[in-house]
């Protein structure tokens, strides 16, 4: 009855040195999953984001953004729509094509956030753009933003991005 006891216990103690050595190497699957979809929603904005405001091109909006795209911009209304009219009054089709400069992308689950310097264009100053985007079934589902035009002569002189 001893020799089975210790058997047991062996068999026991290696069963739990063996699940702990490998715990440490193994991530949950749920935590891997959302690691993949933000990596998948990061892609995507950084798709779209350059198809639209670096090669100005307004079909992107037809296949990055959702149709009911919801927009917290207090200057814009909801719906691609709204955000293709209002760059078409901008005459954006006609702006030379540029690279996005992304300063900074970080992604966690179903939200995006981008910080990009839009260059000096005629009379607008250089404007460092921080947006948030909400990704869902595979579009642009929602943004917010905020802008800040790079002041000429700052308190620092460190760069604001």
């Amino acid at each position: 009855m001893l020799k089975l006891k210790s058997f047991a216990a062996a068999a026991f103690a290696v069963a739990a040195f063996t699940a702990v050595a490998h715990a440490g190497n193994a991530k949950p699957v749920k935590a891997v999953q959302q690691q993949e979809l933000a990596q998948k929603n990061k892609a995507l904005v950084l798709k779209a984001y350059q198809a639209l405001f670096g090669d100005h091109d307004l079909t992107a909006l037809d296949r990055y953004w959702a149709e009911a795209y919801i927009q917290h911009n207090p200057t814009m209304t909801d719906g691609r729509d709204s955000v293709k009219k209002l760059l078409e009054s901008m005459g954006v089709a006609n702006w030379p094509k540029q690279r996005v400069d992304f300063k900074r992308v970080i992604a966690e689950g179903d939200l995006v956030m981008t910080e990009v310097v839009q260059p000096k264009m005629g009379d607008m100053p250089e404007t460092v753009i921080v947006d948030i985007f909400r990704v869902e079934g595979g579009k642009i589902a929602e943004h917010w933003d905020v802008m800040q035009p790079v002041p000429a002569n700052p308190a620092n002189k460190r760069p604001m991005y």
